[in-house]
């Protein structure tokens, strides 16, 4: 299915690029592995199991400039829900950050922003664990949509503001 030197994304660890398929050694096992190099953290690696059928199912090509600009264009026409119970609600972000689901990320962003902006008019912030989710949402995100952009991760969020807003103009 993916060949080494493929770009694939994969929940959790963002875009990375296949660098091979090595064998090792975990106890008395030996298996194969995908070594995956993030594209933004080279010095990171993943070693994905090559017969984990529910790993490798979180492992996908990269979207492409059309499906992203397809996705920042839905952005209005979706409408999301806060949930308001703190257990489900870090279950949840957690569901969508694990599967690497694009416009449920996109969701969770938008909702946490809301979120942050209306406990900060009243003078709270927001709790940590939305915190996390949020900062690795936009990790993820930008990651993705930098590499189908061909512009930097931290160009992606004004690329977004941009075209929303020329959407309405």
């Amino acid at each position: 299915m993916f060949q080494i030197g493929d770009l694939v994304f994969y929940s959790g660890s963002g875009v990375c690029r296949i660098d091979s398929v090595t064998s090792r050694e975990f106890g008395d096992e030996k298996k194969d592995y995908y070594l995956l190099i993030p594209v933004h953290s080279p010095e990171s690696a993943v070693y994905l199991p090559v017969d984990n059928e529910k790993l490798l199912s979180r492992m996908r090509s990269p979207l492409s400039c059309d499906e992203v600009k397809g996705l920042i264009r839905s952005i209005p026409d979706r409408s999301p829900q806060w949930i308001a119970d703190e257990g489900r609600r870090k279950t949840e972000f957690t569901r969508i950050l694990r599967e690497g689901n694009q416009s449920e990320i996109l969701d969770l962003i938008r909702l946490i922003y809301q979120q942050q902006k209306e406990l900060r008019a009243a003078g709270r912030k927001l709790h940590q664990c939305d915190e996390r989710a949020f900062r690795e949402a936009q990790r993820v995100l930008c990651d993705e949509f930098s590499l189908a952009l061909s512009i930097e991760p931290g160009e992606v969020e004004g690329y977004i503001g941009d075209m929303l807003h020329d959407m309405t103009a």
